[in-house]
Order: structure tokens, then C-alpha cells, then sequence
């Protein structure tokens, strides 16, 4: 008989690095991985088959603008849309469950934009993301 933990993850167990150093100042995370699907149709009106052809990564992240100026300062030419990085998601419990890494590579950032509206106390960049591979489990 199998035995599993439905121990959920929370927002408080979870680490992200690229850079090679933690970010303290992420407040979201998003990666997707996708597989083209399609039916194949041939004699009569139902399909007779699922094929599938490209895989393909993508996401966005979160970040303060602080980061985002480290980041600017750090890269070559001040551009962070040059970067190219791996990501190292780690979901670690405080109550000793499963520890999980995710690896997304050769991420790169799609967009910058930075905007502030009346009112806000901190600005939040939001970088769309694309890259290569998930690692999962690592």
C-alpha cells in the first residue's frame, strides 16, 4: 500500500534564487509548462487519436524594484533583457516534510515594465519570463 503526504506548501516555505543569492524582495512566482495537443482525425467525425508536438516554459515573477535596480546594476550594458539564468525554486516545510526543487533553465525576462499608481507604498515589477526546462523534484 502506498503512503502520501498531503502536506500543502504555503507562500512562507518557499526559497528562490538566481543570481546565485536568495530574493528576499520576490512577492510572486508563476511557471507553466505546456504540450501542444491536438486531436487526429481521420474516417468518421470523432477523433481517433491525441498527438502532441513542442513543449514550451514560461512564467513571470514579482520582485521589488529594489531588485529590479540590482539586478539593472549588475547586468551587462544595464539590460536586464540580456540576462539568461537558471531558477531555483526549493519548497522546504518548517514541520520537516518533503523538501522539493524545481530548477527552471536558461530563463531569460521577456518585459520590463514599472509603473506606480497614487497610494502605493512600494513598487512591484512584474517580469514575464521564459525558459528553456523544468527540472522537476531535483
Amino acid at each position: 500500500m502506498a503512503t502520501f503526504s498531503s502536506k500543502q506548501y504555503s507562500w512562507c516555505d518557499l526559497s528562490i534564487a538566481f543570481g546565485g543569492r536568495i530574493i528576499e524582495g520576490i512577492t510572486s512566482l508563476e511557471y507553466t509548462e505546456k504540450k501542444e495537443k491536438d486531436y487526429l482525425y481521420g474516417r468518421g467525425c470523432k477523433p481517433h487519436s491525441i498527438v502532441s508536438g513542442n513543449r514550451s516554459f514560461e512564467g513571470k515573477v514579482t520582485v521589488w524594484q529594489s531588485e529590479l535596480e540590482a539586478m539593472t546594476r549588475d547586468s551587462t550594458n544595464k539590460d536586464i533583457l540580456s540576462l539568461e539564468f537558471d531558477i531555483v525554486v526549493t519548497y522546504q516545510p518548517n514541520d520537516g516534510g518533503q523538501i522539493v526543487t524545481d530548477i527552471l533553465k536558461n530563463v531569460q525576462f521577456q518585459e520590463v515594465k514599472k509603473a506606480l499608481n497614487q497610494g502605493d507604498k512600494n513598487m512591484l515589477v512584474e517580469l514575464p519570463i521564459l525558459f528553456t526546462d523544468v527540472k522537476r523534484q531535483q
